[in-house]
């Protein structure tokens, strides 16, 4: 049976599988000579007269005919494929320019361009193989297998239709930052409950600076995953306890320091060894087990809009409101804390941590901050605050709440020089205020 960290490590490399262009048309294609080939079979039973009893929906002819009509669909899926790519590699870059080149991962990842392009894919292999099957030496008969390539030309057709629409929807921006928070949701789904008033002490030694040997990694990239269940076992088997410097999504270089082991006498090689196949590295961020993957994205497109190239405030408040519809849940569920037991209680484990007020800055501060001299950015992450405030839990999450309302003040007492408009968004830092003391 699979553990858990093992299919943490498969789910990060699925994700770079899932949002690429070439997975579903490659499968698609595959499918080709295997639907030529059972066509081919199903002309072959139908027997090569024509038959009076056949529906008249499927090709009755002479070998040229069918031979002619193939590749005549062959030479138009060719030229819609071509368009179709093109379409695509238009949308890509207005995509990259407006809303930043990470996000061209959300448009890959779409299923129906993905099966756009695998379909004519599989129409176009299919005709080849069709093409060079009929043979000349053929006399007239029933040929089903003609009638499947007008078929899927049919399909491709409404498809392209289907495939315009969406791609001038999804390059919407309210489309695009739902995708990107339907991640975050999906991120927050996936973190345990948390318990009322739960607070983790367990810290390093304080002699662990002294006592433990460091190690590196020796590769450098993004952390996309990192096996917490094998580093808890190989920790258990030597009797250690493992400093981890790096969580997933950071970025690592070679041979910098990346984990400490406690005792140093304890430590080795081999034992160094196996920490470091726990940590999977890669080119890119994932959304596997990094929760301001996501975050970060939305952000970008908020910064992004409020830039003076784009100067569009409207989308920036957009992604303040998807940002704040996933704190509600997110309130109530643990974030990872860093400190990790083997099954015997025992602390094993201990790296870098994660909090609620972390969180709520990596969500709200960079748009905060491109937007302060904005009042309606500000007017609207305060309205946001407020409604953000009956679902705080704990007094760290008000504490963190509370820092963020008194940020936009600052930013709004030194960035908003008319009066009026300073008063109205202090009215709405003081309404925010007072919704977390109730």
């Amino acid at each position: 049976m699979m553990s858990l960290p093992k299919l943490h490590a498969v789910r990060a490399i699925w994700d770079g599988v899932r949002t690429s262009l070439w997975f579903l048309p490659a499968i698609l294609g595959a499918m080709a000579p295997i639907l030529a080939f059972s066509a081919r079979y199903l002309d072959t039973l139908l027997g090569s007269e024509p038959q009076e009893g056949n529906p008249r929906w499927i090709y009755q002819g002479g070998p040229d005919q069918a031979r002619e009509i193939v590749a005549t669909i062959l030479s138009a899926i060719g030229t819609m494929t071509s368009l179709v790519f093109s379409i695509t590699m238009v949308v890509l870059t207005l995509a990259a320019g407006q809303f930043g080149p990470r996000l061209v991962r959300n448009f890959m990842a779409r299923r129906l361009t993905q099966l756009v392009l695998g379909t004519f894919v599989l129409t176009i292999l299919y005709a080849l193989l069709l093409l060079s099957a009929l043979g000349v030496e053929q006399k007239e008969g029933t040929f089903p297998s003609v009638t499947l390539a007008v078929g899927l030309a049919a399909l491709c057709l409404g498809l392209l239709v289907v495939f315009i629409h969406h791609l001038a929807t999804s390059i919407m921006s309210e489309s695009l930052i739902e995708a990107v928070g339907g991640e975050l949701d999906d991120g927050v789904a996936k973190l345990d409950l948390a318990e009322a008033d739960q607070h983790c002490s367990d810290d390093l030694p304080r002699d662990f600076s002294q006592r433990a040997a460091f190690f590196g990694i020796d590769d450098f990239g993004y952390v996309q995953s990192i096996e917490i269940d094998h580093i808890l076992k190989s920790s258990r088997q030597a009797d250690v306890l493992i400093g981890l410097e790096l969580r997933a999504g950071d970025f690592v270089i070679a041979n910098g320091r990346g984990f400490g082991i406690y005792p140093a006498e304890r430590s080795s090689q081999a034992l160094a060894e196996q920490i470091r196949a726990a940590i999977m590295l890669g080119p890119h961020r994932t959304p596997v087990q990094d929760l301001e993957f996501p975050i970060r994205h939305l952000v970008e497109i908020a910064v992004r809009a409020l830039s003076p190239g784009i100067n569009d405030p409207y989308t920036a408040v957009s992604v303040i409101h998807r940002l704040s519809a996933a704190w509600p849940q997110l309130m109530k569920r643990e974030v990872p804390t860093g400190a990790y037991h083997d099954e015997d209680g025992q602390l094993r484990l201990v790296g870098p941590s994660i909090d609620h007020a972390g969180l709520m800055n990596a969500a709200f501060s960079q748009i905060r901050q491109a937007g302060a001299g904005m009042p309606l950015v500000l007017i609207n992450l305060l309205k946001t605050f407020r409604s953000m405030a009956p679902c705080t839990r704990s007094a760290a999450q008000r504490d963190a709440l509370a820092a963020e309302i008194e940020a936009v003040m600052e930013d709004a007492r030194r960035e908003i020089p008319n009066v009026a408009d300073l008063r109205n968004i202090e009215n709405h830092a003081k309404h925010a205020l007072s919704a977390l003391q109730t």
